[in-house]
């Protein structure tokens, strides 16, 4: 945090800059204290700005998409034959827009927290160093049996902590180890960037190395096939070209050896050798590939068609799905989809486009060729972590625990920041 004073002393001392950076801090392992931080930023940068909420087109259809989520959200209470139809309860539709409505606030009112390269840059070390706590739980989790839950003020802040044989795989102080994993993906771009920023001296690299070991092992035990992926498109992005050929040898080889684990490839013994090796979790993830999300998707399609304006109402996918599938599936494993069904099309392609300019231009201007040459590493991260993000949403739904919807929108937030200076420059070159 000592960073965070030094800068602000330098360009007058910004209170809620610091609270703002203390949020972050406590996101991953106290979010009721991390939220409460949050507001009180948000609070005091609302009356700093004024009336600039209205110069960023993206706000205004941030807002039309809030006042037709709204009206859906009436249209759905009066007509109830959908209601009636699926025992559905109309009461998950209005909470649902908690989900959403309060982060475009968060989109705006971060912003000045996220206007130029040195905040970016802090911000994400104090992510990183936020997620100490997530990387200790969750490797006392695996290997020391360190069950829980945990909780204290008043439950208002809980260590989940599952007995590992309970679920997937390292969950750690989240709920859910794909949680777990989206959240360590997010974290894993900002420590490759500190390496490469700072990895001179031996002592640095000795930490960075072991800080950047915890995160991989911490991912691999996860057991989320989304995370591993996570892992491996975001190093691609930072590196860039450069990594091509490493990473097309370990796939390959990661491949040949998993292949050989779950075939007999290369006779029986050296399949026994490998299992033994292997841990059983990881290589069955495999072995087992489930093609129920296709099912999945192709359920939501239907219930879009036949409700494509005003949706059928927040969570109600899952009830929909088990009375036409007998199965319960928590959500429709699409985050566009599952918007679109709760609230209709309308309303989520005024959410949608937004989010989408943001990463197309957010990668035209810092991961390109040229962008990258012209920006700092920090932010070819920062765009990282949020297309790495993005593209989890495309076959799970993490955004609806509490600190991936607030880390996402901090990271379009940022984003936008990105774009905004990029294409200031460019309107002042000749």
């Amino acid at each position: 945090m000592k960073e965070i004073f030094i800068h602000n002393h330098l360009n007058r001392f910004d209170y809620s800059f610091v609270i703002f950076c203390f949020g972050l801090f406590f996101l991953p392992s106290a979010f009721f204290l991390a939220a409460i931080l949050f507001l009180i930023s948000l609070l005091i940068n609302t009356f700093k700005q004024n009336n600039s909420f209205y110069e960023d087109k993206f706000n205004i259809s941030f807002l039309i998409g809030s006042v037709l989520m709204i009206f859906s959200s009436l249209i759905q209470t009066i007509n109830n034959q959908t209601l009636i139809k699926y025992n559905l309860d109309i009461h998950s539709t209005w909470i649902g827009l908690a989900n959403w409505l309060p982060f475009f606030w968060c989109f705006w009112g971060f912003k000045p927290f996220l206007n130029n390269p040195e905040k970016r840059r802090i911000c994400a070390l104090v992510l990183l160093s936020g997620t100490i706590p997530v990387l200790l739980s969750g490797i006392g989790q695996v290997f020391f049996n360190w069950h829980g839950p945990f909780s204290t003020f008043f439950d208002l802040i809980v260590w989940y902590q599952r007995p590992i044989k309970d679920v997937t795989g390292l969950t750690g102080l989240f709920n859910n180890a794909n949680y777990a994993g989206s959240w360590l993906n997010v974290i894993w771009p900002f420590s490759l960037a500190f390496l490469i920023d700072n990895g001179k001296s031996i002592l640095s690299r000795i930490s960075i190395y072991t800080f950047i070991f915890g995160i991989s092992l911490s991912i691999i035990l996860t057991n989320s096939r989304s995370s591993w992926l996570g892992i491996l498109i975001g190093t691609i992005l930072v590196y860039g070209q450069k990594s091509y050929k490493i990473i097309a040898t370990l796939l390959i080889s990661i491949s040949i050896i998993i292949t050989a684990t779950i075939f007999p490839i290369f006779g029986k013994t050296f399949q026994n050798i490998a299992r033994s090796l292997i841990p059983e979790s990881i290589w069955m993830e495999f072995s087992d590939f489930q093609y129920s999300r296709i099912d999945i998707w192709h359920k939501a399609l239907e219930t879009i068609l036949n409700n494509p304006i005003f949706g059928t109402g927040g969570l109600s996918f899952p009830k929909i799905y088990e009375s036409q599938t007998g199965l319960w599936k928590g959500h429709a494993h699409n985050l566009p989809l599952e918007l679109i069904i709760s609230y209709g099309t309308p309303a989520a392609l005024f959410i949608l486009i937004p989010i989408f300019l943001i990463t197309y231009f957010s990668i035209k201007y810092i991961l390109s060729s040229r962008g990258r040459k012209e920006s700092s590493i920090y932010d070819q991260a920062w765009i990282t972590a949020l297309v790495v993000l993005l593209i989890s949403q495309m076959v799970d739904v993490q955004y609806f625990d509490g600190r991936i919807s607030i880390i996402l929108w901090i990271l379009l937030s940022g984003a936008k920041n990105i774009i905004d200076e990029k294409e200031s420059t460019l309107s002042t070159i000749p």
